[in-house]
């Protein structure tokens, strides 16, 4: 990939619109990326970024890339063009934004994020742009294809970060893990292991299943089988559950229990049908015994029925008078009850006539019917005039609320009046408050953005000076750990001389005390030792030496490691302390406190400047409002005053007619409830009293015709007949007696005169429950060989499916084993699980501890190179300190020193060697990774900062590198601030910070 030109508008710290001819600017293939911190470098990088990726590296959100310097009316846009894998591609992309417009309520619009891909295309002489894509998804398809990395390794390889590459190169296995991992997707060999072991599990479940099937099926056919077991001569141990350790067993044993089996069937039938034949011939005796029970029964029930008919007969001549009686006086019955009901009529009638006379006044309460009805219409009259005047009543009660509702009305008036004359009154001086008010909030909203640029130049510099602190608190600490750590190598150094010499001093002793009689000595070669010499009293030992060394090793190796971590704190230190600055972090809090303040403070000023103008507006609104009700209000009080002085007058004319029709009553309505009452009294008098007339002469009538009706019927008396009368359901069911008692006599007759009767009355009584014994002991036999058949018949049939279930699953049986010894064997390989895999490691880490190792491969020619053939890179597979378990991570890193032909932690670096050795790594990576994901070659390179902690020498020697990737065809930006790079380097793009926004200078040899 070769960048060409790219463009930048409202983008990062960049305000207006901005363009890099790469072109030209790589016209050496080797060009300086420099200025301030804080001016935008990295910023070209990110664009670069998200321009074919649409986002940029890290976690920043894509909607804070527009820059806060950019006038609102300005669109941020990204402009790249570049080639790769042949195709010259332009790209234009537009993050999420807002800008401002006059349609939208809110007075500003959002416009989401676009893009649009072009190619060059030179066909047929025409050239010029055509469209490619324009939405998201195919676009970063198309680029993903031409790249051929993903944005994860085009941050990795293309933009060199050197502080990422120096964790990394200090890390351990766990995080290096991580990186990888993400660059060489080597996910796939994870899910790989994963499906394997899953695979495993699965293959281990369903060999399970057939054999808990297996198990299943053995313990179902010991259950079947089960009484059959005992049948056969089995002993209780063998007849136990069979062990399915050796499945074969499994189906002979069961074959051998259903010939039992058939064998039982067969004798169950024949005892079934010998309990037939019994059964057939109980229920024969059982069922003559019954029959003659029947016939005895009959002929006793008969003998009683003649008893109980020829006692009865003794009081049926009284029963034939009463029913003669009833009947001759039963057509009487509607005459007798007229006269009651008629008698009952008369009775209520006089007692409601009297009632209804005691409501009238007392002059008319003997008066007859004819007074009583000429009272009932004079009321009536009286009525109808009181009536007549309701209307004016009515009238005069509305008479009476309009004048109060004026009267009210007239006081609310004169009150709105007084109330609006106050109000205007203190008009002039709340405007004049409101106005000056308004003022100060506008002012104080002008000042919100100078207050938050304080804050953002205020927080980056607290940020750096915590960091200053922190790290002068670590550096003093790691200096006096360093020299304590000196101190104790050189005791143990010391500690560890003094005994090897005093070791020396006594060989000869420790050579004596090794002698053996007859054996050679090893110095002199005689065999014979006549005075050897005697060991020291505080004779040290070969192992007391090897210990003292080992002490001291492991102090030389902890002082070297603190040297090389104070080393490291003393260059961040020195970075942090430049970006901070002099000033104590105290006082850049309180500075900081303060403008937070203030800001926040001006923030809640231009947040209620709104409502001020709101409440402005309002109260001018107001003002005019007021000053109409106070004229519609003085209108108010002249009408209301002159309507209640024309309605008064009316009222009191009215006054004096309704005094005169109301009476002794309240109001008309009472004289009327009066009058009605009345009325209504003198009409229920004259109904009772002409009822109470027509019912006594409907008794007379009543009494008259039946007194004649019952002498003809042969009663003297109408007492007579009514004693006679009985309830015709009695008569109905005296006449069915006499009636029924003439049939039973007959049938019992016939029935003593039957033969077959009187032959089973002559017979001994039958016994039926020796016989009902006899044929339930016979239905009992029958149902339990019957059972027992049924049994026998269901346990061939369970044996024979279960058998051929068991026949299918062994076959399966064999195959599942085969599978899952395969299967288990390639997930303990692949998760490190079995000793097969003799490296320990998983197959992932397999793969990445493969990659590791071509990195450092390409990663050394480079370093060689950078240190003068001093430093290699050494790939090692060994277990990480204070890892747990057996299993290894296989990407161990380091140092080789050529020169003394010893190995070291890569944490003992100084600072420029880890620049080296991280560049170096970074380096060998690209080239490793890019030739994984596509092959394709990297036309570009960017390196990000770490030139600064190089000597004179070696910054020759990476600069040689560099030059040696220029001439591979290659061009490579530097990031860096150092002086001495911007004088060997001619190309350069200068970032140029200002209070406006960030600004790019190009600058080429001819300029310098």
């Amino acid at each position: 990939m070769y960048l060409h030109h790219l463009t930048v508008q409202a983008f990062g710290p960049f305000a207006r619109t901005e363009a890099v001819d790469f072109d030209t600017l790589t016209s050496n293939g080797l060009f300086l990326l420099r200025g301030d911190t804080g001016a935008g470098k990295t910023s070209i990088l990110d664009a670069v970024c998200f321009a074919l990726y649409g986002t940029v590296p890290g976690i920043r959100p894509t909607h804070r890339l527009r820059s806060d310097h950019a006038p609102t009316d300005t669109r941020t846009h990204v402009i790249l063009e570049f080639t790769a894998a042949g195709r010259r591609l332009r790209i234009t992309r537009k993050p999420k934004q807002t800008y401002p417009s006059r349609r939208a309520k809110t007075g500003t619009a959002t416009a989401e994020a676009t893009v649009e891909l072009h190619q060059w295309s030179d066909t047929d002489g025409v050239t010029g742009w055509e469209p490619v894509s324009a939405n998201h998804q195919d676009t970063a398809r198309e680029i993903e294809a031409s790249l051929g990395l993903s944005k994860e390794q085009f941050c990795q390889v293309v933009l060199l970060p050197q502080g990422d590459f120096a964790t990394f190169l200090r890390s351990d296995a766990k995080d290096r893990t991580v990186l990888l991992r993400r660059l060489f997707d080597t996910g796939r060999f994870q899910e790989l292991q994963a499906w394997l072991t899953d695979r495993s599990k699965a293959t281990k479940k369903d060999l399970d299943d057939v054999t808990a099937t297996l198990q299943h099926l053995s313990e179902r056919i010991h259950q079947e089988a089960g009484p059959l077991l005992h049948q056969d001569g089995t002993s209780t141990d063998e007849a136990a559950l069979p062990d399915t350790q050796d499945p074969a067993d499994l189906l002979p044993r069961a074959q051998h229990l259903r010939t039992l089996a058939v064998n039982a069937h067969t004798e169950a039938v024949a005892d079934e049908e010998r309990s037939d034949t019994e059964h057939q011939h109980a229920k024969t005796e059982h069922q003559h015994t019954h029959e003659l029970a029947g016939r005895q029964t009959q002929h006793a029930q008969a003998q009683a029925r003649r008893t109980a008919l020829d006692d009865k007969a003794a009081h049926h001549p009284h029963l034939r008078d009463e029913l003669d009686n009833g009947r001759r006086a039963e057509p009487l019955r509607p005459l007798l009850e007229a006269v009651k009901h008629t008698s009952r009529a008369l009775d209520t009638a006089t007692t409601a006539e009297d009632q209804a006379r005691t409501q009238l006044p007392e002059e008319a309460c003997r008066a007859g019917v004819p007074q009583l009805q000429a009272a009932l219409e004079q009321h009536h009259a009286e009525r109808g005039r009181v009536e007549g005047l309701l209307p004016d009543e009515q009238r005069h009660a509305q008479l009476g609320a309009q004048i109060t509702e004026l009267s009210t009305e007239a006081e609310q008036a004169q009150a709105d009046l007084e109330e609006a004359g106050q109000w205007l009154a203190a008009w002039p001086d709340l405007e004049a408050e409101h106005t000056s008010l308004l003022g100060d909030m506008t002012k104080a909203a002008d000042q919100v953005p100078q207050h938050e640029q304080v804050i953002q130049t205020l927080n980056a510099h607290l940020k750096a000076a915590r960091l200053r602190d922190t790290l002068t608190t670590e550096l003093a600490s790691a200096a006096q750990a360093e020299t304590d750590r000196a101190a104790e190598a050189l005791e143990a150094r010391t500690r560890w001389l003094d005994l090897r010499e005093r070791r020396l001093e006594g060989m000869a002793g420790e050579l004596a005390a090794e002698l053996i009689d007859g054996a050679p000595c090893s110095v002199c070669g005689s065999p014979d030792h006549p005075n050897r010499a005697r060991l020291l009293p505080d004779q040290p030992t070969r192992q007391d030496e090897e210990k003292a060394r080992a002490l001291y090793e492991q102090a030389d190796t902890l002082h070297t490691q603190a040297g090389g971590r104070r080393n490291e704190l003393a260059t961040q230190h020195a970075e942090a302390a430049g970006a901070a600055g002099p000033t104590p972090s105290d006082e850049l809090k309180a500075q900081l406190k303060s403008a937070k303040a203030a800001h926040r403070a001006a923030c809640d000023a231009a947040g209620a400047l709104p409502a001020a103008q709101e409440t402005l507006t309002h109260l001018r609104t107001e003002h005019d409002t007021r000053t109409q009700q106070r004229q519609q209000a003085q209108d108010r009080v002249t009408e209301c005053l002159a309507r209640i002085k024309t309605l008064a007058q009316q009222q009191s004319a009215l006054a004096d007619t309704l005094a005169a029709a109301r009476g002794t009553a309240t109001t008309l309505g009472e004289r009327i409830t009066e009058l009605t009452r009345t009325a209504k009294n003198l009409s229920g008098a004259i109904d009772a009293a002409q009822k109470a007339a027509d019912a006594t002469s409907r008794h007379h009538d009543a009494t008259t015709t039946a007194t004649t009706t019952a002498h003809d019927a042969g009663f003297l008396t109408l007492e007579e007949a009514t004693a006679a009368l009985k309830d015709p359901q009695f008569l109905d069911q005296w006449s069915q007696e006499l009636d029924q008692w003439g049939k039973d006599d007959a049938v019992v007759t016939d029935l003593l005169k039957t033969p077959n009767l009187q032959e089973a009355g002559l017979q001994p009584p039958a016994d039926l429950p020796a016989a009902a014994k006899a044929l339930l002991e016979a239905e009992d036999r029958m149902k339990k060989t019957a059972a027992t058949r049924q049994q026998a018949g269901h346990r061939i049939t369970a044996l024979t499916d279960l058998i051929s279930t068991l026949t299918a699953r062994l076959n399966d049986l064999e195959p599942l084993q085969a599978r899952h010894a395969l299967v288990d064997r390639l997930a303990g390989i692949a998760s490190a699980t079995t000793t097969a895999n003799t490296l320990s490691m998983e197959l992932e880490a397999y793969v990445l501890a493969a990659r590791l190792e071509e990195i450092a491969e390409a990663a050394n020619i480079r370093l060689q190179a950078m240190t003068s053939e001093r430093y290699l890179l050494q790939h090692t597979a060994d277990k990480d300190q204070g890892r747990r378990g057996r299993l290894k991570s296989g990407l161990g890193l380091r140092i080789l020193d050529t020169w003394t032909g010893t190995e070291r932690e890569t944490s003992t670096l100084s600072g420029g060697e880890t620049f080296t050795a991280s560049l170096a790594l970074a380096l060998g990576l690209a080239d490793v990774v890019t030739q994984e994901a596509s092959g394709r070659p990297l036309g570009t390179l960017f390196i990000d900062e770490g030139f600064g902690t190089l000597d004179e020498q070696n910054l020759q020697e990476v600069m040689d590198v560099l030059d040696q990737l220029r001439a591979g065809n290659r061009t490579v930006g530097i990031v860096s601030h150092v002086a001495e790079l911007s004088r060997r380097i001619p190309s350069q793009l200068n970032v140029l910070k200002n209070r406006n926004g960030s600004t790019l200078r190009p600058l080429i040899s001819t300029d310098l």
